[in-house]
């Protein structure tokens, strides 16, 4: 809507707020006010030069109209808004959980588990930041044989080849007791292997020192560090 400035014989105080209601909507700021308030050479001095009355109208409304801001900003400032963190910096996790598998194993050797598979998706927009695999192993002795285990948790993209991220050697133990039974969880940073949306697959492999049944469950939680950015 344009702007209509009144010609001096219609000067009245409602003409100079109904002025001012409709300037204010036009303008993005009280500063951007001060270009109409420049006496004899700004734009209302120009229109009208010996309306002085109006000068000093919009003057006492540009006062008011600085108050009313610095309270709000003072407002905003008690509730802390203006302190509110930068929501594209700010990170957020989401985890994707594979399905168990249950490995009955009875050789010496290596010998892969199962493989299960996690498929990572991510909001539209989000820039992952870091990845992190936990294995949880729960692992039982099946007949009274005293086993030592070594372990390696792998992990790959798709079909693509594994890689290994998790590696010891004897890090489970049981004596001769049928049906002793144990607990492994490993954490590893995987963030050079999750780094987009696609399924990727995990397993571990053992090395038993009897070839003597032991069952292995396992499953598998990926966690996602992620950006709206």
């Amino acid at each position: 809507m344009g702007l209509h400035i009144p010609t001096v014989p219609e000067v009245n105080a409602a003409a100079v707020w109904s002025y001012v209601t409709r300037l204010l909507t036009s303008l993005q700021s009280p500063d951007h006010l001060q270009k109409y308030l420049g006496g004899p050479t700004g734009a209302l001095g120009t229109v009208l030069p010996a309306n002085t009355s109006l000068h000093d109208e919009l003057l006492t409304l540009l006062g008011r109209l600085t108050a009313a801001r610095a309270l709000y900003l003072d407002n905003l400032n008690n509730s802390q808004l203006l302190n509110l963190p930068n929501v594209s910096l700010m990170e957020h996790e989401i985890e994707f959980v594979s399905a168990e598998a249950l490995d009955d194993i009875a050789l010496t050797g290596e010998q892969p588990t199962t493989e299960r598979t996690v498929t990572v998706t991510l909001p539209s927009g989000a820039t992952r930041r870091k990845v992190f695999l936990l294995a949880l192993i729960t692992v039982m002795n099946n007949t009274s044989t005293a086993q030592k285990i070594d372990l390696m948790v792998q992990g790959r993209k798709g079909a693509g080849g594994w890689n290994t991220y998790f590696s010891q050697d004897d890090c489970i133990g049981f004596g001769t007791v049928d049906g002793a039974t144990t607990s492994l969880i490993a954490v590893q940073d995987i963030t050079a292997l999750v780094d987009v949306a696609a399924t990727y697959g995990f397993r571990f492999s053992v090395n038993q020192n009897q070839a003597q049944s032991v069952r292995y469950t396992t499953e598998y939680l990926v966690v996602v560090t992620y950006r709206m950015s």
